[in-house]
């Protein structure tokens, strides 16, 4: 009988203890807090939780200087962990905290509080800074029509023609983004080469070469200063329809100091390739000195024509500018020369 007393003695203590009730758990939540985002781009949080269905685990955020707060909840990742998207943002900033709540109904806090909020700073991207600059540089005017037109006469030592002249008519569209440019227009060549490099009482010749088209091309910014141009175009020559298409690689600031170096392709006309330097160390012009190798306008005779070139670009108004060019060379005799002009209007 003692016994059974002692047993009953020592139990009912244990009998108690179950009969209250156990607290709700809580989850750990493991969060490492972004400090900086880009402008315009969501806000990812990622979070590790032990425990995620002990809680409904959201995230409350508000932009800096707001008084409304939102809120998002965490889902699951495809990764085994946890996450929620914070909106695009703009500069200053976003502000936020994580908590949950129990089965009970109770706000848990697992990382920052309303009082106290984490800060994440928003500040603008490489190109977002970049096309900042070139707006304010092109006074916000994201169109442009330019004219141009370009010439050289090669000469030739047995007296043959062999020249050509050149005009384009084009549209460009400003983004300043990574893709930085889109270019649209017409143009003209026109020339004559010599049939063979003889004189004229030996059977030299000469003829015409010309082409007519249309071209489209794009100007893609790859790094702060680096830009990649390629266009192509599609058209009628002196001998049935005809393509071409050109590439050119620039190091440096199109509108200051930089290196290019191009090429171009006519099915019917041949190849061109150049290097230019171009330096702006007497504002407000802008000077720029080629090596250009052509086979324009399509020349027969094996020798290929290579002159260099001298050009200035000034800027006479707030939205109109103007350019003239000089050039220097030959194809199979004396050098010669060529020269060009040209005009722009932004707006």
């Amino acid at each position: 009988m003692k016994t059974l007393l002692a047993i009953l003695l020592i139990a009912t203590p244990a009998f108690a203890d179950d009969a209250k009730p156990k607290p709700p758990l809580h989850a750990v939540v493991v969060h490492t807090p972004p400090l900086v985002a880009e402008t315009n781009r969501p806000i990812e949080l990622v979070a590790q939780i032990d425990a995620p269905f002990s809680e409904a685990l959201s995230a409350r955020w508000r932009m800096i200087g707001d008084a409304t707060w939102h809120e998002v909840s965490f889902d699951r990742s495809s990764a085994g962990g946890w996450y929620a998207e914070l909106p695009a943002s703009t500069a200053p900033g976003i502000e936020y905290y994580i908590h949950g709540r129990d089965t009970a109904g109770t706000e848990v806090l697992h990382f920052a509080s309303e009082q106290s909020p984490h800060v994440v700073r928003v500040v603008p991207s490489l190109f977002d800074r970049l096309q900042d600059l070139d707006r304010k540089r092109e006074g916000d005017r994201k169109n442009e029509v330019a004219l141009d037109f370009v010439g050289h006469n090669f000469g030739n030592r047995y007296d043959l023609k062999d020249r050509f002249v050149r005009a384009e008519l084009a549209y460009t569209r400003r983004m300043w983004r990574e893709l930085y440019s889109i270019t649209f227009g017409f143009g003209s060549i026109s020339g004559t080469t010599p049939l063979m490099s003889a004189p004229r009482t030996m059977g030299g010749d000469d003829t015409g070469h010309s082409e007519r088209y249309g071209f489209g091309g794009v100007r893609g910014r790859l790094h702060e200063s680096v830009f990649l141009d390629v266009r192509g175009s599609l058209g009628m020559s002196h001998k049935d329809f005809d393509g071409g298409i050109s590439g050119q690689v620039t190091f440096g600031k199109p509108w200051r100091s930089c290196v290019s170096v191009g090429g171009e392709y006519f099915g019917d006309l041949g190849p061109t390739a150049w290097v230019r330097l171009q330096w702006d160390t007497a504002p407000p012009l802008l000077m720029g000195a080629s090596v250009v190798r052509t086979d324009m306008p399509g020349a027969i005779i094996d020798s290929a024509g290579l002159y260099i070139a001298y050009d200035v670009a000034y800027r006479m108004a707030d939205r109109f500018s103007i350019k003239g060019q000089v050039s220097y060379g030959a194809r199979d005799g004396a050098s010669n020369w060529g020269g060009g002009f040209g005009t722009a209007v932004d707006f």
